[in-house]
């Protein structure tokens, strides 16, 4: 966003962007990101186009991104197609971070219920067995009638079944395989949730609760991508392609290509939306009216607008919905481990 934003400056202010970034590498203390503005100049200095040079770095500059280079190179307005490029990259930052923000809350308290469960499982419940056993040996010691060697535990299975857990989890085998397990889990699960906003799986998108939530951002980054690259001159054809790629691997993606085949042999982009349940009908209905009026750049404007409002809506009701459920569950765990500890120690007799 930096990099679009002096480029821009610099096409608005008629200075050569070689120069213009050969000044700005003076000022950039990032090592990789100096030797990306070196290497683009260098690029521009030999004579090649700006989207050829950015083309060379796909991490930093997706096909998305140079094929917009490309045509506001074409069509002399760069500075206003890389000023769009960050209001849609603001766009998808936005929609990212509520995505994170109805995560990130359930995923910090079930690791913290996890962690308190195994500390419990390792540490207490060993103490509190001992304690039981203590106990009921000195009240047998007391009795009359003797002691008998009886389990002390029998009457209380569920006290019984914690302490057995505790034993398996207290396996130095077993012990490492689980905290292994966990640690490849958080892994997996960290790069997959840095993955979101940016693609997704049919997977996802049948979560209860967080099912919406995922099928709404990506149909927000389907219509906002879509306005983006129509509205700077790019083909149906060429934008279907390229938002395609944009969503992951989906009954979206694959209804996307499909479109992309009618429309390459003459079909109508609003006509083939309907099928297949992908699409909302609301959107079907939309793009159709739009497209036989002309407008269906601004019904893509619209849709992407009334998308990310529904993302907000079910951000807050995940929250809400979550925030009650995740402590309720959280302090019947806690109540059932104490009591499955505590009432022995006040109930234990000799027999």
């Amino acid at each position: 966003m930096f990099f679009n934003r002096q480029v821009a400056s610099f096409a608005r202010l008629g200075i050569p962007i070689s120069k213009g970034l050969s000044i700005l590498a003076r000022d950039v203390d990032d090592a990789e990101f100096k030797l990306l503005i070196e290497s683009v100049r260098q690029d521009l200095e030999e004579g090649r186009p700006l989207q050829d040079a950015l083309a060379r770095f796909p991490e930093t500059f997706s096909a998305l991104h140079v094929e917009v280079v490309r045509a506001g190179e074409s069509t002399g307005n760069l500075a206003v197609i890389l000023e769009e490029l960050n209001a849609h990259a603001t766009a998808m930052q936005r929609i990212k971070a509520r995505i994170l923000e109805a995560v990130f809350y359930p995923a910090v308290i079930s690791t913290a219920i996890f962690g308190f469960v195994l500390f419990f499982l390792l540490e207490l419940a060993p103490q509190f067995r001992d304690m039981i056993v203590k106990r009921s040996t000195a009240m047998a010691a007391s009795s009359s009638a003797g002691f008998r060697g009886e389990d002390p535990l029998a009457p209380y299975p569920l006290t019984r079944a914690l302490f057995a857990l505790s034993d398996v989890v207290g396996d130095p085998v077993v012990l490492s395989l689980l905290l292994i397990g966990t640690a490849v889990a958080v892994v997996l699960g960290v790069r997959r949730f840095r993955r979101l906003g940016e693609e997704w799986d049919d997977v996802l998108f049948g979560l209860p609760l967080f099912g919406r939530l995922f099928e709404g951002a990506a149909l927000m980054k389907i219509t906002r991508t879509m306005r983006d690259l129509l509205q700077n001159g790019i083909s149906m054809v060429e934008t279907l392609r390229l938002t395609a790629r944009t969503v992951g691997r989906n009954r979206l993606q694959q209804k996307l290509d499909e479109l992309r085949r009618a429309v390459e042999e003459g079909g109508s982009f609003s006509r083939n939306l309907a099928g297949g349940d992908v699409f909302p009908d609301t959107m079907v209905w939309k793009l159709q009216m739009a497209e036989e009026k002309g407008l269906i750049e601004r019904a893509l404007e619209e849709l992407a607008s009334e998308f990310e409002v529904a993302v907000d809506r079910q951000t807050a009701l995940i929250t809400k919905l979550l925030a009650p459920i995740i402590l309720v569950g959280m302090g019947g765990v806690v109540f059932v481990m104490f009591m499955a500890c505590f009432v022995p120690l006040t109930t234990v007799h000799a027999g």
